[in-house]
């Protein structure tokens, strides 16, 4: 899912990112840019992250890390979407992510 995400974005096919979102990362994303989701998520900028290093499943949940990024993806009932994504670490603290749900 992850990689379908990041296709989207390098494609700069917006609605089809953001319908891969989970509807609290979409809703939170909106809300925050005071934007429909194709235009606020094409304003954050995201990159190619490179090619997929290692992804962890944590039952219902999903770590993907990639050479310049770390997405997480959560399971729904309509298939696995993406709850964070643009995310780095921060030493001691969570993941900072670009997009992410409230």
């Amino acid at each position: 899912m992850g990689d379908q995400f990041y296709r989207a974005v390098v494609g700069a096919d917006w609605p089809t990112a953001c319908a891969l979102l989970a509807p609290e990362t979409k809703a939170s994303l909106e809300q925050t840019a005071g934007k429909a989701c194709p235009a606020a998520l094409q304003d954050e900028e995201l990159s190619d992250p490179g090619p997929v290093g290692r992804a962890v499943e944590y039952g219902t949940m999903t770590q993907v890390r990639y050479e310049q990024d770390t997405v997480f993806l959560a399971r729904f009932q309509s298939g696995w979407k993406v709850m964070a994504a643009g995310c780095s670490p921060v030493p001691g603290h969570p993941y900072d992510c670009r997009v992410q749900g409230g």
